[in-house]
């Protein structure tokens, strides 16, 4: 069985455990190497979001950063202090980020030059936002009944499809090393009115075009009965030759290689070959 994951959260942002906690919980399962990957979110308006309060009442505030010129400091202390840290553990540990792409003018080119200059061992990209039409405006997907609060609403139907459009482009913007739960916004019992089945393949192709790899993410077992992504898209990934990694998005020591064994036998039914090897 999988003795990795690369898709894991500490303190540092919105996990309950801190990075040793999470690294010895790792040696105590057995594991070789671990990836931490906690968020990266930088948008120009994020303190003016409709649901900014209760997102820094999950999570520490410091997580969440308006501009990359002061969220680089930030970032890179942080990894100074991570590389301390990771040298006491019997492990190969990686410092990822798990990084919320957007599209109003201007943020790619400034996150290109971002991590330019910063310290990191690989990236991934998860979308946790609604958005309005040039992006400038964002919505936490667990707020989404506050998406009519926003200047210019729209229905929820369309800002599910940009955001599964923004995937697309995030994908297709070569940064990223894997996507993460590709269709998280299934979370919210309306998704299955609006199901994007169109949108969704959307992703798998660039994903495919792209060569960029795909979670198969327990999480979504935790929290709606159902791998992230469902099996009719898990299936057209597979088809597609999509490289597919198994993740657990630990938030806690205790969800460290959650259902890995289940998502084998998904992932070995649908005719995967399991290749275990270090990064």
């Amino acid at each position: 069985m999988q003795k990795f994951s690369y898709h894991t959260h500490t303190d540092f942002s919105d996990g309950s455990n801190t990075l040793e906690e999470m690294l010895q919980q790792a040696v105590v399962l057995g594991w070789q190497e671990i990836g931490v990957s906690d968020h990266l979110i930088v948008h120009k308006n994020i303190t003016q979001s409709i649901s900014y309060q209760n997102m820094i009442a999950r999570a520490h505030s410091d997580m969440y950063h308006s501009d990359f010129k002061t969220a680089l400091p930030f970032f890179n202390k942080h990894a100074e202090i991570f590389r301390k840290i990771a040298k006491k553990f019997p492990l190969k540990v990686y410092l990822g980020y798990e990084v919320d792409f957007f599209t109003y003018d201007g943020w790619q080119e400034e996150f290109k030059e971002f991590i330019s200059r910063l310290d990191y061992d690989y990236l991934i990209t998860g979308n946790h936002f609604f958005t309005n039409l040039d992006g400038t405006e964002i919505v936490d997907i667990s707020q989404y009944k506050k998406c009519k609060d926003v200047r210019g609403g729209d229905s929820l139907e369309n800002y599910l499809r940009r955001h599964y459009q923004t995937i697309v482009k995030a994908v297709e913007s070569g940064l990223f090393d894997f996507l993460a739960h590709l269709d998280y916004a299934r979370k919210i019992p309306e998704h299955q009115n609006f199901p994007m089945i169109a949108e969704r393949l959307q992703i798998v192709d660039a994903l495919q075009r792209h060569n960029v790899a795909c979670e198969i993410s327990t999480k979504g077992l935790r929290k709606i009965g159902d791998f992230f992504p469902e099996n009719n898209m898990l299936a057209e990934l597979i088809k597609q030759k999509v490289p597919l990694v198994i993740s657990d998005d630990a938030h806690q020591t205790s969800e460290l290689g959650y259902a890995f064994d289940a998502a084998e036998k998904t992932l070995n039914n649908g005719g995967c070959v399991m290749r275990y090897h270090l990064k």
